[in-house]
């Protein structure tokens, strides 16, 4: 996620967030959700189903060894797993560079109080979230948050 240089952390953070590629890698061609932005082909390649995308790297926003975000990973595709969900494989990418890859994961059509749920367990700060014909939303789940949030931003309480 990019970190820029503004002078509030979690109007930095959010700044990342909404900055950052979410881009989901199915069997062919890669597409980007854009938060804010509706995504069709989505919605077509995975049969109208509601979706999110989550990582377990670097929880709240701190970077993490290689090999703890890679037990991280493996509890969150065993939490999917046992909720018996779809996924794709995806991946968080900071278009300046200044933050590292994260793998994750778009599941489709997850509860939405499992999904907040999980991410809290994981010590994530958000996913992103979408529903059929609606735009990408970006859901903060933990954290402390401005009450002035920009469209297509929410705090969620589930």
């Amino acid at each position: 996620m990019t970190m820029p240089a503004y002078s509030d952390p979690n109007a930095d953070l959010l700044q990342a967030f909404l900055q950052t590629e979410y881009r989901v890698l199915p069997r062919a061609d890669a597409l980007d959700v854009t938060i804010g932005q509706c995504h069709r082909s989505l919605d077509e390649r995975i049969e109208h189903c509601d979706w999110a995308i989550l990582t377990a790297f670097n929880p709240g926003a701190s970077r993490e060894e290689p090999e703890v975000n890679e037990r991280r990973h493996q509890q969150l595709l065993a939490a999917i797993a046992d909720a018996g969900l779809d996924f794709l494989p995806a991946c968080n990418r900071d278009p300046r560079g200044q933050w590292p890859d994260e793998p994750s994961l778009l599941v489709i059509g997850p509860d939405s109080g499992w999904l907040i749920a999980l991410a809290r367990r994981l010590g994530q700060l958000a996913v992103v979230a979408g529903r059929p014909g609606e735009a990408a939303e970006l859901w903060l789940v933990a954290g402390d948050w401005s009450e002035s949030l920009p469209e297509h931003v929410r705090r969620v309480s589930k």
